[in-house]
């Protein structure tokens, strides 16, 4: 990879900059990633570089920024959290980045921790017969 330092090669196996994996722009179109794929594959094919271990671990980065920028819903996942909802996509879906980053927002902590608009601050329980969260006056 010509264009990308050391630096962003090491972030891109934390997933944060896939599109420096591919030596790209954010906001590259879904022809000019398959175009730099296609690219960079055959370049860093392990059996086109044989016995070149720093080859064969470029090959896999290319490969897993493939994967997470072709698919419309990770690209997007990841164009608006990073390799964080990336991760939680991976481990517990769509609605677990949303649950996710809802719960950790500033308003949803203001709101928990007590808003002078509301007569108690709430907290968050578990419901005995349910493993859905709930707000709940303290």
């Amino acid at each position: 990879m010509a264009h990308v330092d050391e630096a962003a090669r090491r972030l891109s196996q934390t997933g944060t900059s896939l599109y420096a994996v591919l030596e790209l722009k954010k906001g590259a179109s879904p022809e000019e990633i398959k175009k730099a794929y296609r690219r960079l594959a055959l370049q860093y094919h392990p059996d086109k570089n044989p016995g070149n271990p720093q080859a064969a671990e470029v090959f896999k980065e290319i490969n897993t920024a493939h994967a997470i920028l072709s698919d419309p819903k990770k690209r997007k996942i990841y164009d608006k959290h990073g390799s964080l909802g990336i991760y939680l996509y991976d481990h517990y879906g769509e609605e677990g980045v949303t649950y996710y980053f809802t719960l950790n927002s500033c308003w949803f902590k203001v709101l928990a921790q007590g808003c002078p608009l509301l007569p108690s601050p709430l907290t968050l329980t578990r419901g005995a017969s349910s493993p859905v969260l709930m707000l709940t006056p303290i």
